[in-house]
């Protein structure tokens, strides 16, 4: 799956300027495994030089992952590695153990034999399906077929019919796509959500606390100035936001930042000295530049997107960020960002 989002210039002016600069597609199954790395439900399975999860979206889980992908989705790793578990099955590795033996003593799966789990073999759609299922309270005997659940889980919007029996490729993305949606479906017998239920029982992430989105201010030869906004249903919002570290396509990006709602209205004053104009980013608690060789951006680049004919190369920048909140707490965001260039056009 995969959208396009238009950024539009984020100035107050005279009249409304486009940036030729366009959210460039994102996987919704990259999107769900951001979303769930942040809740603290998805791990990657390595880090990049820059210390960002690599999620390794393609490749294949096997059913010990599988398991343990679900005990992380319900919140429960704490409670499965501080647990002490029996089961019978003879062939799960010390590492996968509390994971298994927590979702077996909750009912959650079961072994291919009475002894073996098969803790290697690989995680098909309609076993994580099923396990899905039973963490949200449906029962395999009753409720649904195991060798069937899409058709429960398209019922309750999980999935919408991209599984079936003729499913042969499940993959890691396919695990942090199911997850995400998840998140949203009722628990049997009940009105709550799994989020909801995860919310009540304390599993509430930081990140959470701002909730913000970026846009694209201007774009110039070598340039691009992002400003960050918080999103009108924002629980809270930060008094402070740095970009430490920044990298567009694995190359390193010079930041000039401004890093409070006081200091961005500062540059914007400056601004519309020099441009003789008004110029104002609304509730924008942070403004930043980055700086970089857009050439070898764009050879580096590994992914293009086409628009009205032409191609691009997909800029994907990297940003380690510290929101600062109200009450001082410190916040880390790793931010993704996709984009390509079109043209230039902007004042900052």
């Amino acid at each position: 799956m995969k959208r396009i989002i238009s950024v539009l210039l984020a100035l107050v002016l005279s009249l409304s300027l486009a940036v030729p600069v366009w959210a460039a597609p994102a996987a919704g199954e990259e999107d769900a495994a951001w979303q769930l790395y942040h809740m603290g439900l998805f791990q990657g399975t390595d880090t990049d030089e820059m210390g960002f999860p690599v999620f390794s979206l393609d490749h294949s889980a096997n059913r010990a992952q599988g398991v343990t992908m679900l005990v992380r989705l319900l919140g429960q790793e704490e409670a499965s590695l501080g647990g002490t578990w029996e089961t019978p099955f003879q062939d799960v590795p010390d590492w996968a153990a509390p994971y298994v033996g927590y979702a077996y003593a909750n009912g959650l799966t079961q072994g291919k034999s009475e002894t073996v789990f098969d803790p290697d073999g690989t995680l098909r759609a309609q076993e994580y399906l099923t396990f899905v299922l039973r963490a949200l309270g449906y029962d395999s005997e009753s409720d649904f077929a195991w060798d069937s659940p899409w058709t429960l889980s398209d019922e309750l919007g999980i999935t919408q019919g991209e599984y079936s029996g003729a499913t042969t490729d499940f993959d890691r993305g396919d695990v942090a796509w199911i997850s995400q949606k998840a998140l949203s479906a009722v628990l049997k017998g009940t009105e709550q959500t799994l989020e909801e239920a995860l919310a009540q029982a304390g599993h509430v992430y930081e990140a959470g606390r701002c909730l913000w989105r970026e846009e694209c201010v201007t774009n110039r030869e070598d340039t691009m100035v992002f400003s960050f906004t918080p999103d009108g249903d924002s629980p809270e919002e930060y008094v402070r936001f740095q970009v430490t570290q920044a990298a567009v396509n694995g190359l390193p990006c010079q930041i000039e930042a401004y890093e409070t709602p006081e200091q961005v209205k500062e540059q914007c004053r400056k601004v519309s000295q020099r441009e003789d104009q008004t110029v104002t980013l609304p509730d924008a608690f942070a403004l930043v530049y980055l700086t970089f060789d857009e050439d070898k951006a764009e050879a580096a680049a590994t992914e293009t997107v086409s628009a009205e004919g032409a191609t691009y190369p997909v800029l994907t920048f990297q940003l380690r960020c510290v929101g600062q909140l109200e009450d001082g707490t410190q916040v880390e965001e790793l931010v993704v960002m996709d984009y390509y260039i079109d043209g230039y056009a902007g004042v900052f």
